[in-house]
């Protein structure tokens, strides 16, 4: 993340240099994934070890907007890619896989809310999650992607309308969901760790050998990775949403740690605001970045049971097994997709 460093090759392990010296060194097979922000160097050697290794490697702005990511050959799995588009074709199908995602995510959204209900009963959080259960039960009776969008969206209403009410905090508040740009710090923490998800779940979908960007739930449009939107959306409110409530609560986080500027930002790395506005844009400063991804790196190793395989997984392999599931109900091999859902 630090502004000017390069990543460079030493026999077994990569150097992280600055103007020229050696301040840390990571052996490459303790690499799974290289996130690099903004005005950092990538030595050609450091390059072709990457793509030798298959290590997945995301390019972000200096405050972590995603910009592209380095690829290799691709998947060789053509077959597959082909049974992914034919069963595009299928309305049914593509309405099946889309109502059940939408039910994982909302199973899930009111998981969280349960967690601090049962610890604080409070009448609007009781609200909010009887509703998300009658957008749940109402899924059945979809019969367009558009019913089911809409399902989703009363649902997410619903949960993001009472999330705040989960802070503990009084530094912190909550009341809307608001991204590109988000307006306050915990917006931040969302978009930045929805971005994070977003580029985990992407290389989990390109090593199963699918197009990541012909899903579902999410139209098919020009740059839109859909499917890891799609497969990332039960996940939301159980890595990221929680993730954030986590460190506001325990104080993790404060405010110095966010950045905020009206207008767009001086660093040509960093995308445009889509529309200007006098509100300021939020984002994680670099100490925010820092405390944020070390409990990331916690979040991703912590472990579930992952019912289908009977087994107790991390959410990193748990990510990757959805992707390859995916894949199986493309393929036919598994009769229906099965989002995670947390007990």
């Amino acid at each position: 993340m630090e502004q000017g460093l390069t990543l460079a090759v030493n026999g077994e392990t990569f150097n992280i240099e600055r103007a020229g010296v050696c301040i840390d060194r990571v052996r490459m097979v303790d690499v799974d994934q290289v996130l690099v922000f903004g005005d950092i160097t990538l030595t050609p050697a450091a390059i072709a070890v990457l793509l030798r290794s298959d290590t997945d490697t995301v390019f972000l702005t200096a405050r972590g907007r995603y910009r592209g990511r380095l690829l290799g050959p691709g998947g060789r799995n053509i077959q597959r890619r082909i049974a992914q588009f034919a069963r595009a074709r299928d309305e049914r199908w593509v309405l099946d896989v889309a109502r059940r995602i939408v039910a994982g995510k909302i199973a899930n959204q009111r998981t969280l809310l349960l967690r601090f209900q049962r610890e604080h009963r409070r009448e609007d959080l009781a609200e909010a999650i009887g509703a998300m259960r009658r957008a749940a039960a109402a899924l059945s009776g979809t019969h367009t992607l558009d019913e089911v969008r809409g399902l989703e969206g009363h649902a997410s209403a619903a949960y993001f309308g009472v999330l705040g009410r989960c802070l503990r905090n009084p530094e912190f508040s909550f009341t809307e969901r608001t991204r590109r740009p988000p307006r306050d710090p915990v917006n931040a923490l969302l978009s930045f760790g929805y971005t994070l998800l977003l580029t985990t779940m992407e290389a989990a979908v390109l090593r199963a050998g699918l197009d990541p960007m012909l899903g579902t739930l999410h139209v098919a449009e020009y740059g839109r990775a859909s499917l890891a939107l799609d497969l990332i959306e039960e996940f939301r409110p159980l890595i990221v949403d929680a993730l954030a409530l986590r460190l506001v609560n325990r104080r993790e986080l404060r405010r110095e740690d966010f950045e905020e500027f009206i207008g767009e930002p001086d660093d040509p790395l960093v995308e445009p605001t889509e529309t200007a506005s006098p509100q300021p844009a939020v984002w994680l400063g670099e100490s925010g970045r820092r405390v944020f991804f070390r409990a990331w790196g916690r979040r991703l190793r912590e472990t579930h049971l992952y019912e289908p395989r009977g087994q107790t997984l991390t959410f990193e392999q748990i990510l990757r097994q959805q992707a390859y599931h995916f894949a199986r109900v493309v393929e036919g091999v598994d009769p229906a997709y099965v989002p995670f859902v947390s007990r």
